[in-house]
């Protein structure tokens, strides 16, 4: 079971985004209570989702390890840490523009909404103790150990993302000129707590009508930057990318120091987020609720 969980969850939630992506060895690496993958590139369609005219031009993740504890999973979070994540990205060229690839994306879009809403109608279906009436997938039988289950591991997930640098590299509107922008961070933690902002693992059972959900959200040295002209990055390889956009190298490999927008800045955030799967009719309901404090 154990096993076929982790398969998913990495399928699920970085498979999407990541090319050659190998879930094989797991049952060995999850007898150490850990998954690790090594400078695992970008898919070129990764972030399709938020503007079908980007794509990847080339990223790579340098290190991935999903920690589990196999002993306690249901009192203490699973840890997804992302490390060295490199990314160039660039406009698509008109001549490479596939309908059928934009219409899937906005497909998959309306996909991962109604799944939000069959998630709630498990979870319910789990609460009322029908277990022999709920539905699941026939490819997916490890999900009869409890959809609710996973929903808790998915929301207790604690995420620590280090060594971040996502470039825009514009090569089109001026063919003679590159220009560039992109930001830089050192890290992003997120982590549940309880509506006393205290962190620890949460039960949540929407049956109960135990609909919000609090997170804790630290950022470590964010910065912006625009260059122009620019150097090009794109054609570099991932080990050469991954030492150029190091958030430790300010400088491009002609040593020009970078024009930058936003100087570092670290923030800390509490996020009160109201899972209900369905559309909010209410203006007194706000969807999310987040204070915000700059240091």
């Amino acid at each position: 079971m154990l096993e076929g969980l982790a398969t998913w969850f990495l399928n699920n939630y970085l498979g999407k985004y990541l090319e050659n992506l190998d879930t094989d060895q797991l049952s060995i690496s999850l007898l150490q209570g850990a998954v690790e993958l090594e400078n695992v590139p970008l898919r070129k369609d990764a972030l399709r989702f938020i503007e079908p005219s980007i794509e990847v031009r080339t990223g790579v993740v340098g290190h991935i390890k999903l920690t589990i504890p196999v002993s306690r999973m249901r009192s203490e979070p699973w840890t997804l840490l992302l490390e060295k994540v490199s990314i160039v990205l660039g406009p698509q060229k008109f001549n490479q523009y596939d309908e059928e690839a934009d219409d899937l994306v906005r497909l998959e879009t309306k996909l991962a909404a109604l799944d939000g809403i069959e998630g709630d109608w498990r979870a319910a279906q789990d609460g009322e103790g029908s277990s022999s009436s709920g539905y699941y997938p026939v490819t997916s039988s490890w999900l009869s150990y409890g959809t609710s289950f996973i929903g808790t591991i998915v929301e207790n997930l604690q995420l620590d993302i280090r060594d971040v640098h996502v470039r825009y590299e514009d090569d089109v509107t001026n063919p003679q000129q590159i220009s560039a922008m992109g930001f830089t961070l050192e890290s992003l933690a997120a982590q549940t707590c309880d509506e006393f902002w205290s962190p620890k693992f949460v039960h949540r059972d929407p049956t109960l009508g135990q609909l919000d959900s609090f997170k804790i959200v630290s950022m470590t040295n964010m910065a912006a930057y625009l260059d122009c002209p620019a150097e090009r990055y794109s054609d570099l390889s991932p080990s050469e990318l991954a030492t150029v956009l190091s958030v430790s190298n300010t400088t491009s490999t002609s040593h020009t120091p970078r024009q930058y927008i936003l100087s570092p800045v670290s923030a800390t955030a509490t996020i009160k987020r109201h899972c209900l799967g369905k559309p909010l009719n209410s203006k007194k309901q706000p969807r999310v609720v987040a204070d915000l404090q700059l240091d």
